[in-house]
């Protein structure tokens, strides 16, 4: 991320230019952004630095009944796949599209529909759970199996947004792969890029009624004509200094750190939101509110509620929580891969910190982190009676 943010998106802007205007703000002075993003760096380095260096690597107790468990979240997910899509069907014709996600969204007004979105996360977990109790009885999975394995994690996390779909995808790789090495890291690099462009190519798809064949080789044409959508949406999703600009010309009405974290709570949310750094910034960067589709970058945000010494105090924290989880994977990796893929998963979760905002990372907090802190918890629970 931080290579994203201080090399190629630099590069980028410099090869291509700004590809994320606002048509009000014209050759702006982005001195600002770049000082705000060096500051960040720096002082999460300092926050990784203070985190002991070496912790010791204590025997983590492997969880007991993994049939069991994996057949709990499995239920739990198809229980909820049920009553958010009606059927299986319904769900894999039509879980990728937008208008499909706005009928859910309506439905988390209610406690049911709430929970049912959160219950669809448990998918991904009940097969990692299925693999490794395979993987502790056949201590080698052919490489074929292990593609099925992938196959099968995928089909329960189908949805219009890719960090649903993708964060699930990484976790399991992040256990699964654990041990592997190459020798030439230039292909496994250039075919990462290629599936980061390709998934810049589904926000064209999620926004479709409906596609066959034919639609989607048109389409796909159209996204690569219309070149110019590849480095905006590269810049936009991977941070361009740019994207803080419109909100420096806006004095804080208040302090909108407090109600960014609340503005995600369902129904509770909706009294915060007004005030709320997503709204204030979709504000300033159309003029008027058309949408909240733009998130307002963290880094941005703690700028623009407390200045320089803001952001340097909480990206240290940052990256004090990132070198504990960093130590945790590394630590239960070695007995527990489970374990280890829920804090790699948790940490992918916490990214929103570094490349989203405030918001979107309690909205993970919310309905994606629930199925990895449960086994967290069952995993401390069986540490606490083993001892």
């Amino acid at each position: 991320m931080w290579l994203n943010k201080l090399v190629i998106i630099p590069l980028v802007i410099l090869f291509v230019g700004n590809m994320i205007p606002v048509e009000s703000y014209i050759n702006q002075d982005i001195s600002t952004e770049i000082i705000i993003t060096i500051i960040s760096f720096v002082a999460f380095v300092i926050g990784w630095g203070l985190f002991p260096q070496k912790q010791a690597i204590h025997p983590i107790v492997a969880l007991n009944s993994l049939k069991r468990w994996a057949g709990i979240y499995f239920t739990i997910a198809l229980i909820s796949l049920f009553l958010l899509y009606g059927s299986l069907s319904n769900y894999f014709s039509g879980a990728i599209f937008t208008y499909v996600t706005l009928e859910i969204v309506e439905q988390n007004g209610t406690v049911g529909g709430f929970l049912a979105n959160v219950g669809q996360r448990f998918w991904p977990f009940g097969t990692l759970l299925a693999w490794y109790d395979q993987k502790r009885k056949k201590a080698e999975i052919h490489w074929l199996k292990q593609i099925l394995w992938l196959l099968l994690c995928s089909a329960g996390t189908l949805s219009s947004n890719r960090s649903n779909m993708v964060y699930p995808f990484l976790m399991f790789l992040s256990v699964m792969c654990v041990r592997w090495r190459t020798r030439r890291k230039f292909w496994p690099a250039s075919i990462a890029l290629a599936l980061i462009i390709l998934s810049f190519f589904f926000g064209y798809v999620r926004v479709q009624p409906s596609l066959d064949s034919e639609q989607t080789g048109i389409l796909f044409g159209n996204y690569l004509e219309h070149d110019e959508y590849i480095p905006y949406a590269y810049q936009i999703y991977f941070g361009s200094p740019y994207q803080i600009t419109p909100l420096l010309s806006i004095h804080p009405p208040s302090f909108t750190l407090i109600n960014s974290l609340l503005e995600s709570i369902p129904i509770l949310g909706k009294a915060f939101r007004e005030q709320s750094g997503s709204y204030i910034y979709n504000l300033a960067y159309h003029n008027s509110l058309v949408s909240q589709d733009k998130v307002i970058p963290v880094a941005g945000e703690l700028f623009y509620n407390g200045g320089y010494l803001l952001v340097a105090a909480v990206y240290m924290a940052f990256g004090i929580v990132y070198r504990w989880l960093d130590t945790a994977f590394k630590n239960c990796v070695v007995t527990n891969l489970p374990l280890a893929a829920c804090f790699f998963y948790i940490s992918l979760l916490f990214n929103a910190t570094l490349i989203l905002s405030l918001s979107v990372l309690v909205q993970f907090a919310l309905y994606n982190a629930a199925p990895a802190l449960l086994f967290i918890v069952i995993n401390w629970w069986q540490m606490r009676e083993a001892s």
